[in-house]
């Protein structure tokens, strides 16, 4: 009999500290998957990158226009999400204190135009149906990371991941992971191999003679 009643309050002890530890759970874990404040410093982010790809969506979906004109729509687009001076200091990491102003604003230039010539381009080549935008975590420095997949079309499923940060009360762009890989990162090792071997106005002509190349294609395929 003692033995019996035993069993049953340790058994009992079990059950009270089970539920106890699952109300823990449910307290800790909100049914949203983001903290009060974390969901509060995400939505304008998440605002921000929907009503973005609503609008390139609309811009590719205008397939009777010259691609020239979408592109260039796109790009502009672009230019107001992106921080091209940010992502310029994240790329060369310390190289970037030892520019004085103007190569600094030369090589953001330059980067800037790589960029929107190597991506801005490829856009018009998709024919997706949509973007989902399904979920957004916050980071450190109160960066967020918004994500996203490509619904339809031939990049179906592919993950799309916007990291944003608030600078003067706005957020922009300053990374994007294309199926886990970094854009900045990746330039970041590009720009590494040629700095080591060079200097920054070495970089600052690839760069050029890589925005060069990238239209001389076009050029020729219109001439032809």
């Amino acid at each position: 009999m003692t033995s019996d009643r035993a069993v049953h309050r340790v058994s009992r002890r079990r059950l009270v500290r089970g539920m106890l530890v699952g109300l823990g759970i449910l307290i800790a874990i909100p049914p949203t998957g983001l903290a009060a404040d974390d969901a509060a410093l995400t939505a304008e982010p998440t605002r921000i990158i929907e009503e973005a790809a609503a609008k390139i969506m609309a811009v590719l979906a205008r397939k009777d226009e010259p691609a020239e004109v979408r592109v260039r729509e796109i790009e502009e687009i672009a230019y107001a999400l992106f921080d091209f001076t940010t992502m310029s200091k994240l790329v060369l990491a310390r190289n970037w204190r030892k520019l004085d102003k103007g190569k600094r604003a030369e090589f953001v230039r330059e980067f800037k135009t790589h960029l929107s010539r190597t991506y801005g381009t490829r856009l018009d080549r998709y024919d997706q149906e949509e973007v989902d935008v399904y979920g957004a975590q916050v980071e450190v420095r109160d960066d967020v990371t918004v994500k996203s997949r490509i619904v339809g079309g031939q990049f179906d499923g592919a993950e799309i991941a916007y990291r944003l940060r608030n600078r003067k009360d706005a957020w922009k762009i300053i990374d994007v992971v294309i199926e886990g890989v970094s854009l900045v990162s990746n330039y970041r090792s590009q720009f590494a191999t040629v700095l080591n071997g060079g200097d920054i106005d070495d970089l600052i002509a690839k760069l050029k003679d890589k925005n060069f190349v990238v239209d001389e294609p076009e050029t020729k395929k219109a001439e032809g």
